[in-house]
């Protein structure tokens, strides 16, 4: 996997009851703007239950793996390569839809937050309403949004019966997608990137509904 920046990701989540294990809900699928598989990723107990392992489109062997730190109400997420080193961690703190994305090191280099203000979101929380967008931040400069969308027209789908069709004109198949600001300089890791996403739609656009 390019642990480079990219321009665009949009995330779609599908479930595959075959060969999973005890506890799968769910995997996620991360393409580029071409509609190219860029990464996938199964999710095991709201990523609690299990670590949760990414892989690369380009490869068969696993890119890195996000690890809750604890069993139970857990907010922090730890991110190690193949080889068991951790580079980042993810943790959400305060009211609202707010995440922390620490360095190996625990200093802050980003942040993902609902972008109104902190009035707005715990009222959004009090009443699970969710956010139009997220944005990204770095030092209060917004390098990135992410909206929850409808998929784009190049991502494949599999061939549906007639039943199928009609509900997918109700209810429109949608999924998170990351932009890039365009004068954005900071070369985030993309993996922290995958990793975001995947708790942004576990906790907050899921887990909202499940609560």
């Amino acid at each position: 996997m390019n642990e480079s920046i990219i321009n665009a990701i949009q995330l779609k989540s599908k479930y595959e009851h075959l060969d999973k294990k005890k506890g799968y809900e769910r995997t996620y699928e991360f393409y580029v703007e071409t509609g190219q598989l860029y990464a996938s990723c199964d999710v095991y107990g709201q990523c609690i239950g299990a670590a949760t392992i990414y892989r690369s489109a380009d490869s068969e062997n696993d890119s890195f793996s996000m690890k809750a730190k604890g069993k139970f109400l857990n907010f922090t997420y730890y991110l190690e390569d193949k080889h068991g080193v951790r580079f980042a961690t993810i943790t959400r703190k305060g009211i609202g839809f707010r995440w922390k994305i620490l360095d190996n090191k625990k200093r802050e280099i980003a942040r993902i937050i609902d972008p109104a203000s902190n009035t707005e979101a715990f009222f959004k929380t009090l009443f699970t309403a969710l956010p139009d967008s997220y944005a990204i931040l770095h030092d209060k400069n917004l390098i990135a949004t992410i909206q929850n969308e409808k998929l784009s027209k190049n991502i494949p789908v599999k061939p549906r019966n007639l039943l199928g069709k009609i509900l997918e004109k109700v209810f429109i198949p949608r999924g998170l997608t990351l932009r890039l600001e365009n004068d954005c300089q900071l070369t985030l890791d993309s993996r922290i990137l995958l990793a975001g996403m995947t708790l942004l739609h576990v906790h907050d656009i899921i887990g909202v509904h499940r609560g």
